[in-house]
């Protein structure tokens, strides 16, 4: 059996290792001219490593974590809590306040009968009788985290990826693309990078996949793009009506991340900007010791706008000054990431909205086709985990396939 990974990200990875394991014989056709996808780690100037993309391991990431237990890549502490986060600005909030209201987010969520009604974050957090300052500062937090408006996301989120917590989660020492590069080097020549798929056709005798004016065949395909992007491709017969409507509802976050080194390295810490929908962390690396450099991250739409990203990252270093008047920022030494520009995904990651996506449909095989990505992983959505878990799911029905 010859199967045809469409994308080196996690997802894709992830598929084509495991099928490679079982026997099958692989090939990876990947747009870009690196592996990883979202998932790109590179240092700065002064050696700091940061993420691009992708950072933070959440609780319940067995699969990552065990990847990087498998390559001996190890994780980073990080030494602060990614779930808590030090408000700033807005209307304020003292921090046991805050924490009870996170306490009360919790407790409604838990008390939701089975089948409710769909409910937006938003919604819950209107509905409760919480203190004005700790109503914003979740709110912020989970815009943040979602890099979505409140009423776009799933209440939900606010007990997962926006959770208040002291629960520690790491990054892959070294950076994160480290467990995409260990995952291709056991595939080898078997990947082919800078080969953008233009077309699949699917018939009896399998596919054939078009990259770069080439054509390859197989007896399968794993689609292991952004739905935000699969549009570039020309699937032959059309892909069906609940699957093609299935990606096309995909919701995307924006996100943009900013890293600025350090003159002096302070303690571990993370603090969010409450009215401007950023937070940023200074962190430990190798060895324990905390990277001379401060990490940031905006979420939504509006953030990005109201930080004038487009125009670079003088409006979001001024604020970053303000909000962090401790820390000796070296301004000429910024990086600016964005994923908005970027024409392989266009987007930060997928978004639950309160009305849920149709999953089945995602996931669903169409023939010899088998989709595989983030945005089908169901409650794994969102995450790195959820795009590996993705990929080894996929490498599963080829295998039920194969037998």
């Amino acid at each position: 059996m010859r199967a045809i990974v469409v994308g080196a990200g996690f997802a894709g990875l992830s598929a084509a290792e495991a099928l490679r394991r079982a026997g099958v014989d692989v090939v990876v056709l990947e747009a870009r001219d690196r592996v990883g996808g979202r998932v790109w780690s590179r240092p700065l100037s002064n050696g700091a490593v940061v993420e691009m993309g992708a950072e933070f391991i959440l609780p319940g990431n067995t699969v990552i974590t065990g990847l990087a237990d498998r390559f001996g890549i190890g994780l980073w502490s990080k030494g602060m809590r990614y779930g808590d986060r030090e408000p700033r600005g807005g209307s304020g909030v003292e921090r046991p306040t805050l924490l009870a209201a996170a306490d009360a987010v919790r407790d409604a969520l838990a008390g939701r009968p089975e089948g409710a009604p769909p409910l937006s974050a938003a919604e819950l957090l209107d509905s409760l009788d919480l203190d004005p300052g700790a109503r914003e500062a979740i709110r912020a937090r989970l815009e943040v985290s979602t890099a979505n408006v409140a009423e776009a996301v799933d209440a939900a989120a606010l007990a997962g990826i926006a959770a208040h917590g002291a629960d520690e989660c790491p990054s892959a020492a070294g950076g994160n693309q480290g467990i995409a590069l260990a995952l291709a080097r056991e595939l080898g020549a078997a990947v082919h990078l800078s080969s953008p798929v233009e077309r699949v056709v699917r018939d009896a005798a399998g596919v054939r996949v078009t990259a770069g004016g080439a054509e390859v065949t197989g007896d399968v395909a794993l689609i292991a793009v952004p739905a935000s992007v699969i549009g570039r491709i020309a699937f032959e017969p059309a892909l069906p009506e609940d699957t093609a409507r299935a990606l096309a509802g995909v919701v995307y976050g924006h996100a943009a991340k900013l890293f600025v080194p350090l003159r002096e390295t302070p303690p571990p810490s993370a603090v969010l900007s409450v009215p401007e929908r950023y937070w940023t962390w200074t962190a430990t690396g190798a060895r324990s010791a905390v990277q001379p450099v401060v990490h940031a991250f905006a979420g939504s739409a509006p953030a990005l706008a109201a930080l004038r990203v487009e125009e670079g990252a003088e409006t979001w270093l001024a604020s970053l000054e303000r909000l962090r008047p401790e820390l000796e920022l070296d301004r000429d030494g910024a990086v600016l990431s964005t994923w908005d520009d970027d024409p392989w995904v266009g987007a930060a990651y997928s978004t639950r909205g309160p009305a849920g996506a149709d999953g089945d449909a995602l996931a669903r095989p169409v023939g010899p086709l088998h989709f595989c990505g983030e945005h089908t992983a169901g409650g794994w959505a969102a995450l790195m985990e959820g795009a590996l878990r993705s990929g080894l799911r996929a490498a599963g029905e080829v295998l039920s396939r194969r037998s």
